[in-house]
């Protein structure tokens, strides 16, 4: 989108965003926008490497991610590397194979949409990091982390019963942080990315139910 169309719909957008409050803060005046944050963590009834996949499956994030218009995995530029890894709570590090890929990803709603590179590492089972191709996007830095943990059931503070099946739950920790290139970015933008970043939670949880469906309560 060109700056002109975006300072035609910028007085709209600012109307939504007066009285909003929200992690993303308007940039004070037309300066530098600044780097903003946003973390949230919530407990799936799946299993670790059910919700990994989902996550992982960039190619379809059109179809569940909030305010995704198209998402494009260039599968030429796959690579995989050993690499060490250390996952929290484990004693020792481990050696894994990190696979790595460029996706395009278009995200926003009429008037604003914008697409962007990039760089998405996936550390099974539990990491996936995407990073903005720096240079000549809507980011002068972009980066998301997913986070994977297996919870250990214990409602009664005894030992497991070996000869029970646990229902499997996994804790997710979703973060973003994000600076855009520009001022009238930032402007025209907060809105969507705010609204993109609260809504992630449910709507990855709502795909694992529709690809795997409710899990049976125990």
């Amino acid at each position: 989108m060109n700056s002109t169309v975006l300072r035609r719909h910028l007085a709209q957008f600012s109307a939504q965003l007066a009285g909003r409050r929200g992690f993303l803060a308007m940039p004070g005046g037309m300066g530098r926008p600044r780097m903003q944050t946003f973390r949230e963590s919530q407990e799936f009834p799946y299993t670790r490497k059910q919700v990994f996949e989902v996550v992982a499956d960039v190619d379809r994030y059109s179809e569940f991610v909030p305010m995704c218009a198209n998402s494009t995995v260039f599968h030429s530029s796959w690579r995989t590397e050993n690499v060490v890894s250390r996952e929290p709570g484990l004693p020792h590090p481990t050696t894994i194979d990190q696979r790595s890929v460029q996706a395009e990803l278009a995200v926003g709603y009429p008037p604003f949409r914008e697409r962007y590179m990039s760089n998405v590492v996936l550390e099974q089972p539990w990491r996936i990091t995407a990073t903005a191709v720096p240079g000549g996007g809507i980011f002068t830095h972009m980066c998301t982390i997913w986070e994977f943990a297996e919870v250990v059931a214990s409602t009664t503070g005894l030992p497991a019963n070996p000869f029970v099946q646990q229902a499997a739950r996994t804790k997710v920790s979703f973060s973003i942080e994000y600076a855009f290139a520009s001022p009238l970015h930032a402007q025209a933008a907060s809105l969507v990315f705010d609204k993109m970043a609260r809504s992630n939670m449910a709507a990855y949880l709502a795909r694992c139910q529709q690809l795997y469906g409710t899990p049976v309560r125990q």
